[in-house]
């Protein structure tokens, strides 16, 4: 059982030797990867417990079971769970707090937003954390509240950039545009100046290949901070503003010109059309341009008008190639003369006509195949919406014609369709009742009774009648249960009850609903296409799974939580 391995696990996380720390908050790692596992809640009460407790002294930056612990307990975001992370939220070391706090601010409570705001604050006054920015941006006011108590930090290392994106996440989201200006504007002015000057080292040598084969991280972090500070000087602008904004349209680096560029577009400053038409043909910035333009519902302003679709087709696999992982032995995959070649239309699984790009790129002097796609047809034949499939598994492109390039797309396509149809993603089935549980545990607590007495002949039939009863109501439910479940399997939601099978795809659910005794399967004429009983699933994790399940969809179902 999954059980008696988490709780080996929880005494080993104790052990002196930290090579049994390491091998057992890696084999606990292995278990969160695992989809649709299901842990008995008395389990992960211990855990919590456990991560409130104190450890050996750390060795290395992996050291750190609190944390683990509570990482891993966070992926069942049931009721016991929320309170025990809250009753033990003080005692948690200082990282395990922030992801706990992550899923507290899930429960959209008022009550613990105030808690949240509350010790966030006393957080960042007191340790060095990293500030979940981006859960923290769904709630500005909340926002608000931990930038109230805590600004005075923006002048420290640590949380100066971060304090910058919760700024920007709270301006951005109109609630109040102008905060804190008389303090913000003179120190972003300040901080951008010093960032620039890192900037300037690099931008007479700029080139795109250069950031990902060579400068890498000590490149990004300037990149983050200037694309940071220049999306901040939308809403904090003065008159020294508006020639450092004109000064970046220069940069070479397109993603830092873009931004500014964006920022002048949005206030109607002045501008070189020649600016944006170089940052809409650039690789590295093409996509930004047009969905940054796409969402200030200025999309008339993208200066290609036709033929978009194949364009961004080579900035996807660009990217896509550009963010794959480095493999051993440094070997940094950066391509180079992308072209398009061909096209192809299929439908996705869920019936919708898309579009796939055949490519080609050079990468050391090898010509490789890559495709783009799928851009979604139903919006019209120039989109440049698509459900991201791109990818390369870098064949030779003189392996093959472009036919046979082709027909291994489809293959591959057709190969991935059935092992997503046929994957397993959850799996509930109902736990033995709570009359079959009684029975069963007055037995074994009579059994000790009379073991600690001394049996009597008297109650030797009574203990046997009791065990049987317990005995058969367990056998006959387990026997029954053995044919009900709910699962997720692929894009369908199946219900088994016995010989019965009722199946809905997940793009065809309208809602999910649940009251005291079950829960109810809506399909899209607002009818209930079947339900089942709420014993059958642990719901906060099915909504869970459900959630993870149904969000890509343009037309997504309503899921009570």
């Amino acid at each position: 059982m999954i059980e008696l391995k988490l709780r080996s696990i929880l005494k080993q996380i104790k052990n002196e030797n930290p090579q049994k720390r390491f091998e057992a908050l890696d084999q606990l790692f292995q278990y969160k990867l695992q989809d649709g596992l299901e842990v008995q809640i008395d389990v992960l009460k211990d855990m919590i417990q456990t991560a409130a407790s104190t450890f050996p002294a750390q060795v290395d930056h992996w050291d750190n079971p609190s944390f683990y612990l509570i990482d891993f307990v966070c992926d069942f975001p049931m009721p016991e769970v929320i309170e025990g992370l809250l009753k033990h939220l003080d005692r948690f070391d200082p990282h395990a707090k922030v992801r706990a706090m992550e899923l507290l601010l899930a429960t959209e409570d008022e009550g613990i937003f105030y808690l949240l705001e509350e010790k966030m604050a006393e957080l960042i006054l007191t340790e060095e954390i990293h500030i979940p920015v981006k859960e923290l941006a769904a709630y500005p006011m909340l926002g608000k509240g931990i930038l109230d108590k805590t600004l005075d930090q923006l002048h420290a290392k640590h949380y100066k950039f971060q304090l910058y994106e919760l700024v920007l996440s709270l301006v951005s989201s109109g609630i109040e545009q102008g905060y804190k200006k008389g303090i913000i504007l003179p120190s972003l002015l300040k901080d951008y100046q010093a960032v620039k000057q890192e900037y300037l080292k690099f931008d007479a040598d700029f080139s795109s290949k250069y950031v990902y084969t060579a400068w890498k991280d000590s490149y990004f972090a300037v990149r983050s901070q200037m694309r940071l500070l220049i999306g901040l000087m939308e809403y904090y602008f003065s008159t020294e503003i508006g020639p450092e904004l004109e000064q970046a349209m220069s940069f070479r680096d397109p993603l830092i010109k873009t931004e500014a560029l964006l920022v002048c577009v949005a206030k109607n400053l002045p501008y070189n059309p020649n600016t944006l038409i170089e940052a809409a043909e650039h690789i590295e910035s093409a996509e930004m341009v047009y969905w940054e333009l796409t969402e200030r519902n200025l999309e008339h302003l993208y200066p290609i008008s036709e033929g978009k679709q194949p364009h961004l087709a080579k900035t996807r696999l660009y990217s896509t190639i550009i963010n794959l992982p480095e493999e051993e032995g440094g070997v940094i995959h950066y391509p180079k003369n992308i072209q398009l070649i061909d096209q192809v239309e299929m439908e996705n699984s869920y019936g919708q006509p898309v579009r796939y790009y055949l490519l080609s790129f050079f990468e050391n002097g090898t010509r490789y195949a890559g495709w783009a796609g799928g851009y979604a047809l139903e919006d019209g034949e120039d989109t440049a919406e698509l459900w991201d499939g791109s990818y390369t598994d870098f064949v030779e492109w003189d392996s093959a014609s472009i036919e046979e390039h082709k027909v291994a797309f489809f293959e591959k396509r057709a190969q991935e369709k059935e092992e997503h149809e046929t994957s397993v993603y959850f799996e509930s089935k109902p736990r033995l009742s709570r009359g079959a549980w009684f029975f069963l545990s007055l037995a074994i607590i009579h059994w000790i009774k009379e073991a600690v007495t001394g049996f009597s002949e008297a109650g030797i039939p009574f203990l046997v009648a009791l065990t049987v009863i317990g005995g058969s109501m367990c056998l006959y439910e387990l026997t029954k249960n053995k044919n009900r479940k709910i699962e997720i399997v692929g894009r369908q939601l199946v219900k088994m009850d016995g010989s019965k099978q009722h199946t809905i795809g997940l793009h065809e659910i309208k809602k999910v609903e649940y009251n005291k005794k079950k829960v109810l399967v809506y399909n899209k004429k607002n009818e209930v296409e079947f339900t089942f009983p709420l014993s059958w699933v642990r719901y906060e994790l099915f909504y869970v799974r459900m959630s993870e399940h149904t969000d890509h969809l343009k037309d997504r179902p309503y899921i009570q939580s």
